[in-house]
């Protein structure tokens, strides 16, 4: 649930949501355990945190197999050991593969002794996991880690060109899809996986994990790092951290690194994935798209995916990551490498505050940014971290590895491009303007501003559409296109990452005189036709009157007594235009 704080405003208090809920380091602990398919785990804990975290595996569709010592407040102040014993007595009774034990916070905090009822279970394989109050998600997930370590057991035999995935967990995002992708890749060149540490693992898996003969971090960003040293030290099993493999050029470096550690040459399948990654993204559709888009992420409970797609969408895709949120100072440092705007465990109101100022094309995050997002008008989302709607969502399609900087790129433009037209509303079809509505030289001006601000993909389109619903709105209002008008239909027909913007360009307009101080005013002696006049607006401001006076100045030489836009043509060239 989120904390609610109060705040006095103008004498009263007020109900303002201060934070959204962050997992913590039991959450992360339990994930870590419960992706083990044949463990039992126990949450040693009252009925409400256990419930919550219920809730959450029956959401999932995990597998049940969870159990908790539903502890009482009396138990609490009497000792919980004889608890524990109890459930421990009925678990054991199933003949589990292991047992995992998680402590809550309350068990940390009155300190019980959760070894004394282990050992009176007498069940050797029982692994104890106790979270670090305060602790975060990533937290959680590498004590879950290192302590399964004391499962396994040294092989004399190595399973040859095997590696072991470390990092992902259930409620990972995205990690069923990744982890399909990157043994994909790892396939393609002879490599297989020997255990995935610890979503969907058996505990024989964890067992065997020395088998392997590289540890692979997916997660360096987040966790797995110190389980790797810990396996390295006990196992002698080196382990690899230094790439992250999303986006096209670091999942190359990524598959490279691993290849050559084997002593596999991988350059011909590294550069058939590179030319069929080049030939998809220097499409028209996808250059257009992403030219002038900009990206917020929203991706703190992953790390590792805040500093893999800032990079990927700024270094290959050429957008500008206008705002990133990140949960250490690590990925901090590393995103403030592609990204001006990086925020540290930020609250709702400071990303709220950022998204209205940088008006992004696109956010990525969780169900939470979703909200907000949908709250300030932004049409643009895609998720890429949890909370999420449902497991469904992330099955399927990678982030990770050739085929997942694809799916990001496909994903992300459908949504660029799909929702920037259907914001303008359609009704494309016809002429800007057929010229019988006349309109004020400052909603013209106005309009060249808008213009500018427009991505060129749609520029022409949307304009049209403005210029035919204002010269409409016009005519209802028996009226001339004022800036007024113009003002209320472009905030309404336009792309919501321009409106915030627009009050700014309306306001500049209201306050910058028609000619600049210290130009010359600008006076017709002869008679300029429509056309004509209509030509002057390709001139700079501050040489409109000396256009005029020189022109009228040929035009007289030459016997014309109108300025048409023949005269106007004849006197260019003669200038040389």
């Amino acid at each position: 649930m989120p904390d609610i704080t109060k705040i006095k405003l103008s004498g009263q208090q007020q109900l303002t949501m201060k934070e959204i809920h962050k997992p913590s380091s039991f959450e992360g602990a339990l994930w870590a355990a419960q992706g083990i398919t044949d463990a039992r785990v126990i949450y040693h804990a009252p009925p409400g945190c256990y419930l919550m975290q219920h809730m959450n595996s029956i959401c999932n569709e995990w597998h049940p197999e969870m159990y908790s010592t539903l502890i009482s407040y009396a138990e609490v102040m009497q000792g919980t050991g004889k608890k524990l014993e109890e459930v421990l007595e009925k678990v054991v009774a199933e003949k589990p593969q292991a047992i995992i034990i998680i402590t809550s916070p309350v068990i940390e905090i009155t300190g019980d002794d959760v070894q004394g009822a282990v050992a009176a279970a007498g069940f050797e394989k029982t692994v104890i996991i106790r979270p670090t109050l305060g602790g975060t998600l990533a937290d959680g997930k590498e004590k879950a880690f290192i302590a399964l370590t004391g499962l396994m057991k040294a092989d004399k035999e190595k399973r040859k060109k095997s590696v072991n995935l470390i990092g992902p967990t259930y409620n990972t995002f995205n990690w069923r899809a990744d982890v399909f992708e990157l043994k994909r890749m790892l396939s393609s060149i002879g490599i297989c996986v020997n255990a995935v540490l610890t979503a969907d693992c058996t505990v024989d898996e964890i067992v065997h994990a020395p088998r392997a003969e590289l540890n692979i971090c997916m997660y360096p960003y987040d966790c797995g790092i110190e389980c790797a040293k810990k396996m390295q030290e006990q196992f002698s099993i080196p382990y690899t951290a230094s790439h992250i493999p999303l986006g096209f050029r670091e999942s190359a470096a990524w598959l490279d690194d691993i290849a050559r550690f084997f002593l596999i040459d991988a350059k011909k399948y590294i550069a058939q994935e590179i030319k069929s990654a080049r030939d998809f993204v220097t499409t028209l559709l996808v250059t257009n798209t992403f030219f002038e888009s900009t990206a917020a992420l929203s991706t703190d409970n992953c790390d590792t995916y805040s500093v893999g797609i800032s990079s990927f969408l700024k270094r290959e895709l050429g957008m500008d990551v206008c705002m990133a949120s990140v949960a250490t100072d690590e990925a901090l440092e590393k995103v403030s490498q592609v990204c001006a705007t990086v925020l540290l465990n930020p609250s709702i109101d400071e990303k709220k505050a950022v998204l209205l100022e940088k008006s992004p094309t696109i956010i990525l995050g969780n169900y939470y940014d979703l909200k907000l997002a949908t709250d300030l008008g932004f049409k643009n989302f895609q998720f890429a971290d949890i909370p999420l709607i449902g497991y469904i969502f992330s099955e399927t399609t990678p982030f990770m590895g050739f085929m997942g900087a694809k799916h990001l790129v496909q994903a992300m433009g459908n949504e660029i491009y799909t929702k920037i037209f259907i914001e303008t509303k359609g009704e494309m079809e016809g002429a800007i303007s057929a010229g019988e509505v006349p309109w004020e030289l400052d909603a013209e001006r106005a309009l060249g501003r808008i213009a500018e601000m427009l991505p060129h993909f749609i520029r022409s389109i949307a304009l049209k559409k403005i210029h035919q619903v204002a010269d409409e709105t016009a005519v209802q209002k028996k009226s001339s296109v004022t800036l007024g008008i113009l003002q209320e239909v472009a905030t309404k027909y336009t792309p919501t990452r321009f409106k915030s913007k627009y009050a700014t360009i309306f306001t500049d307009i209201k306050d910058t005189p028609l000619v600049p101080d210290g130009a010359e005013q600008t006076v017709f002696q002869m008679e300029w036709d429509q056309s004509a006049k209509e030509m002057l607006e390709m001139v700079p401001d501050e040489f409109v009157a000396k256009a005029v006076r020189e022109t009228e100045g040929y035009a007289r030489e030459n016997n014309y007594n109108q300025i048409t836009t023949a005269v106007v043509d004849e006197y260019r060239k003669k200038l040389g235009f």
